[in-house]
Order: structure tokens, then sequence, then C-alpha cells
């Protein structure tokens, strides 16, 4: 009287009855849908088939895999969401699905070289373009850009960060180089008393404003 299956009761008469009766019942599945199926953590492509372990539960006992049911796998191996799909076995009828995500490094991806920066005096954060094998990504969808030594001149730094299918970072440099003299203003100079020495009078030099 436990597992599924027909159960037996056995009355035995006491007192004034004697002897034995029998009856029986069902004991039926118990649907799938009930059970549980604990949160899958996500996975890193590796270019194979994902089939990270499953852990099944009704209520608070742990179901054996092989015993209680079976599990298969769909859209497992590239990035994106896979599915495991459980189908009950033995006490359990019915089937439920979980899903996961599986991310892909963002070490795998490529960044486009970002031309030369010109000093302005501000922060420089060029726009970047992340690919795929020849895919463009998306910005705020597939990761984040952050920017780093990006305001005198030199070697300022990129780092994107993987969202969504994409996971961990990769950064990739850009120079930052001098502006040019030739495009700043000097103020008029008012005109100096000769003196007999060299005159050196205050010079004021001027990027825009």
């Amino acid at each position: 009287n436990t597992n599924v299956g027909m159960a037996t009761v056995t009355i035995t008469g006491t007192g004034n009855y004697t002897g034995t009766k029998t009856q029986t019942f069902a004991i039926v599945s118990k649907a799938v849908s009930t059970l549980t199926i604990d949160p899958i953590a996500n996975q890193n492509f590796t270019g194979a088939a994902i089939t990270p372990t499953v852990v099944v539960k009704d209520g608070n006992t742990t179901l054996t895999l092989g015993t209680d049911y079976t599990v298969a796998y769909s859209n497992n191996t590239n990035a994106g969401t896979a599915t495991v799909t459980i189908t009950g076995m033995g006490n359990f009828l019915g089937t439920k699905s979980e899903t996961f995500v599986i991310v892909r490094a963002a070490s795998s991806l490529t960044i486009d070289p970002i031309a030369n920066q010109t000093y302005t005096g501000s922060a420089l954060t060029p726009a970047v373009v992340v690919k795929e094998s020849g895919t463009t990504l998306t910005l705020g969808t597939d990761y984040s850009v952050a920017y780093s030594d990006n305001t005198i001149v030199g070697t300022a730094t990129v780092t994107i960060t993987g969202m969504g299918n994409y996971t961990g970072t990769k950064s990739t440099t850009f120079t930052i180089v001098a502006k040019a003299a030739s495009s700043l203003t000097i103020d008029a100079i008012t005109n100096q008393t000769y003196t007999g020495s060299a005159l050196t009078p205050a010079v004021v030099v001027k990027d825009g404003s």
C-alpha cells in the first residue's frame, strides 16, 4: 500500500466475528506537474551539449533519476535559453519542464579597433563595436561598457562586461593623442615700450574658451 498499483486491505474478525476478508484499492500515479525542479544555474558555453544535473523534489523529498523520472534536454548547445524536461516513471506520471541559460564568455568576443582620439579635456567615450563570429552584438543587451584613463593623453582602456547570454569581461585600449597647438588661440598682446632689455609680456593661451 505504498507504491502505484493495487493495494490490499484485510480485516480479521474479533469478538463475535471470526476469519478474514480482503478488499483492494488502487494507488494511482502522482502528477509530475505537482513536483518542483530546483533552479538551474547559468551554464558556460562549451560547443557541446550542456546537461546540468537536475534536482527534482516531491515536497521536501528529493526524487531519484531513473526510478522516479527521466530527463531530456533541448536547445542545450548554443548560447541562449535551454530546456530540460522531466518525465515521470514509477509512482509519477506526466512531464514538467524548466529552463536554464547557456552563457558565452566575453573573452571569446572581438572588439573592433578604436581609432585614436584627440584630447579634449573631457573623458572620451568612443563607440565600441563588439562582435561574435562577425555578428555585431547589442550594447545594453549583450554587454555593458566602462572606460578608464580616458581623459589625458596616453593609453585609455575600455572594458566590456557580458550580459544576457554572455558572461565575464574583455578589455581593449585606444590612444588619446595631443591636440594640435595650431588649434589654440593666443589673446592679442598690447604694444610694449622699449626698455633695452628682452621683453616677455604675459601670454594668454586658450583652448576654446
